[in-house]
């Protein structure tokens, strides 16, 4: 449940492309493309010769010349579509002209590579967008592809990096915001060792939590503790889960995710001793906080309860019902929470009541639940007055209260 509210709030991040604009004197390249009428199709033409003849593929400047009529095609709309991975051609031209001469053509490599950069970056931020905006899952692994291009070209001009670093600082993009998305591409692409060399960037297991904090990103805790569960190494999950709440102890989502960790590992007592330290940790909790806390209390209450130990199990329950309660006293904004809050309360009596009911208990006792229960399933109803589980749960209540008229109701919504 977490890791799905964290990739729903995920979702709503979109960042702007880059929009580059310089004014440049005319470049070799550009002259290049001019002497062959200007014509970039006539110029591919040519340069492709150039790099791919014996006795011409060894110039810096004609593997030079490839990467500029390739960017360039690249750039353009109508020529893109002929040459589909034009930027890639590009790219690896200017990395063979820069191994032939380091020196010569630099500062128009230089030129080239920051056109690259940003072709990259805009394309995996569009890919990566529309895969998690419009679920286009497809949409990951090329994402990953040009997220490892923009970062390759950064590494490609050295001491010149600059250019890209201060543009990206220029937009409030930060590389580690650039690791996260490439870490979370690759996990979404099944391609693990890659989503481990990045998140491995921002997921500092053996540093300060100062450090840690500095370098980190909570998500980056949450998509590495969901990776490493697809990969089924869950100590090695349960290691960055509790990194996560040691480095972001504040934040709900990161919490979320180590309780759905512990529930699927079925570690109840740890995860009782973990809830423990973070309400110590967390004296004046959020409303989101407060509600996490109420659902990992019922969980264990459950859990308890499904293990035959029910005086346990109602310790636990008290205290869901101690943090649900906080919620509605607080009434939040978030009206999602307050229903589900309601809810929650709603369906602990009720089903207390139900068991009551079952096990032949006095009427005093399943009635009394029963009476608990309603005011917070009706509520709840207000909230989402089409919900059927609630019908049903209120059909059964005021039936067992023997209020007919509400039953009926209650009856004419259900199965008019």
């Amino acid at each position: 449940m977490a890791s799905k509210l964290t990739i729903v709030l995920f979702f709503l991040i979109v960042f702007h492309a880059f929009i580059v604009a310089q004014n440049k004197p005319t470049s070799r390249g550009e002259a290049f493309i001019q002497q062959i009428e200007g014509k970039l199709d006539k110029a591919k033409i040519q340069v492709d010769k150039l790099t791919s003849d014996p006795t011409t593929n060894q110039s810096a400047e004609n593997w030079y010349l490839k990467g500029y009529v390739y960017t360039e095609i690249a750039k353009s709309a109508v020529y893109k579509k002929n040459v589909p991975n034009a930027e890639f051609e590009a790219f690896d031209a200017i990395k063979k002209s820069k191994e032939l001469d380091r020196k010569k053509f630099e500062s128009e490599r230089i030129n080239v590579l920051f056109d690259l950069s940003t072709i990259f970056y805009n394309k995996a931020i569009t890919l990566y967008n529309d895969a998690v905006e419009k679920n286009i899952a497809s949409n990951f692994p090329e994402a990953l592809t040009h997220f490892e291009k923009f970062l390759e070209t950064i590494d490609v001009l050295e001491g010149d990096k600059a250019i890209i670093t201060n543009l990206l600082d220029f937009n409030k993009v930060t590389l580690n915001s650039i690791y996260l998305y490439a870490g979370y591409s690759a996990f979404k692409s099944n391609q693990f060792d890659k989503g481990k060399v990045f998140f491995d960037k921002l997921v500092l297991l053996n540093a300060p939590v100062n450090q840690a904090r500095q370098a980190g990103y909570p998500l980056a805790y949450i998509y590495y503790t969901e990776m490493l569960l697809a990969m089924k190494d869950t100590n090695a999950a349960r290691g960055v889960a509790l990194k996560g709440i040691e480095v972001f102890p504040d934040n709900p989502d990161v919490l979320m995710t180590a309780i759905d960790l512990f529930s699927k590992m079925r570690k109840m007592y740890e995860m009782a001793d973990l809830m423990e330290k973070i309400v110590s940790q967390n004296p004046q909790p959020d409303t989101k906080m407060l509600f996490v806390l109420g659902q990992a209390y019922n969980n264990i209450a459950k859990e308890f309860i499904r293990k035959g130990y029910q005086s346990t199990a109602d310790q636990y329950k008290t205290k869901a019902i101690e943090y649900f309660e906080k919620v509605i006293q607080l009434n939040p904004s978030d009206k999602r929470i307050v229903f589900n809050s309601y809810y929650n309360l709603g369906v602990i009596y009720y089903n207390a009541g139900v068991n009551a009911y079952k096990q032949r208990e006095t009427s005093s006792e399943y009635e009394f639940l029963f009476k608990k229960a309603v005011p917070y399933l009706e509520k709840a109803k207000e909230l989402d007055p089409k919900n059927k589980n609630i019908l049903n749960m209120l059909l059964k209540a005021y039936t067992s209260l023997n209020d007919k008229v509400k039953a009926e109701q209650i009856e004419n919504e259900l199965y008019k």
